[in-house]
């Protein structure tokens, strides 16, 4: 007798999946296991689907937990976003550590794809002094410290205007400003990740294409070092002029690889929608399609029946 078609079906990846047992053998090489693991995850996933598409009951697509680094990451950036834009030369000293992100306001033709927009140009994190700290005064002024840090390097590269290379343009301290946010010790290794993950900045590190602005210099003669892409374009720190440095990557390619960034991860112009976007991480439910009939709560909801034991509810 036949198999009916689901029976079949069921018995199809049964034997799909001790076909792939049996092609790992005694021995599997690295390679093998590799390729094992990343298709049955795959297929996982694949599977979950089915099963939920079958089940009457609807499954919610994540459950939120407020322990969970990417839920800490996406409440943090949220705070992150919800505070006011302050000149970056502004920053003074105050008790705190935690994130920042510092945006572009001006004309350099490097950053006409992201200038007055949403997206910071870097994002960053400010450790505690004490790695046990419970309050801001424990923290440290480390945030703001960082931040001071980051305008006197964009301010060095803006007092070298005057010996820089025609090819170049300059930076000025006064086209930038910043959003930081104090937070709980711990909560800014993750909150800064998933920043990054979100903007890819153009002079994070991550995204390989102008980073270097908060490096803090080793002489030339300590290892192979080479001429960060944004001392190159920005020239000015002097221990990144030493004449025995190399470039990384010419000004060109510099530039090259900072408008494939924005084309990859375009810049966000509209604050509203950026809240929307991070909130949808979120949601664990679709919106209703136009064309699903969902009734009202109250229709919906089934109580208990007159014969069930229990009595009135609890207060």
């Amino acid at each position: 007798m036949a198999l009916a078609p689901d029976r079949a079906a069921i018995k199809a990846l049964e034997d799909a999946l001790a076909a792939v047992l049996a092609a790992v053998g005694n021995n599997p090489s690295p390679a093998t296991v590799r390729r094992i693991r990343e298709g049955l995850a795959a297929h996982a996933d694949a599977v979950e689907a089915a099963r939920s598409a079958t089940d009457p009951i609807r499954m919610p697509r994540s459950t939120f937990d407020p322990a969970d680094p990417k839920a800490i990451g996406r409440m943090v950036s949220i705070a992150l976003l919800a505070q006011p834009l302050l000149p970056l030369g502004d920053v003074r000293p105050a008790y705190g550590s935690g994130v920042y992100a510092i945006y572009y306001r001006g004309d350099h033709p490097l950053y006409e794809g992201i200038t007055g927009s949403e997206t910071p140009i870097y994002v960053g994190k400010a450790d505690p002094a004490n790695d046990d700290a419970s309050t801001t005064r424990e923290q440290g002024p480390k945030l703001t410290g960082r931040l001071m840090e980051h305008a006197g390097t964009i301010a060095t590269a803006e007092a070298f205007s005057d010996r820089i290379p025609p090819h170049l343009s300059v930076i000025r301290l006064s086209d930038f400003s910043c959003r930081r946010l104090v937070c709980a010790t711990n909560a800014q290794l993750v909150a800064e990740k998933h920043l990054i993950r979100t903007f890819w900045p153009i002079w994070n590190s991550e995204t390989k294409a102008c980073w270097g602005m908060s490096k803090h210099g080793d002489a030339a003669t300590t290892r192979a070092n080479k001429r960060s892409p944004w001392d190159v374009v920005h020239p000015g720190r002097p221990w990144a002029l030493d004449v025995r440095l190399a470039d990384s990557l010419t000004p060109d390619e510099i530039a090259h690889r900072i408008r494939a960034t924005l084309e990859r991860v375009p810049a966000r112009r509209d604050h509203a929608a950026l809240l929307e976007e991070i909130l949808a991480g979120f949601r664990q439910d679709d919106a209703p399609r136009a064309d699903e009939d969902v009734p009202p709560v109250g229709e919906s909801a089934v109580g208990p029946e007159p014969d069930e034991a229990g009595g009135v509810d609890d207060e």
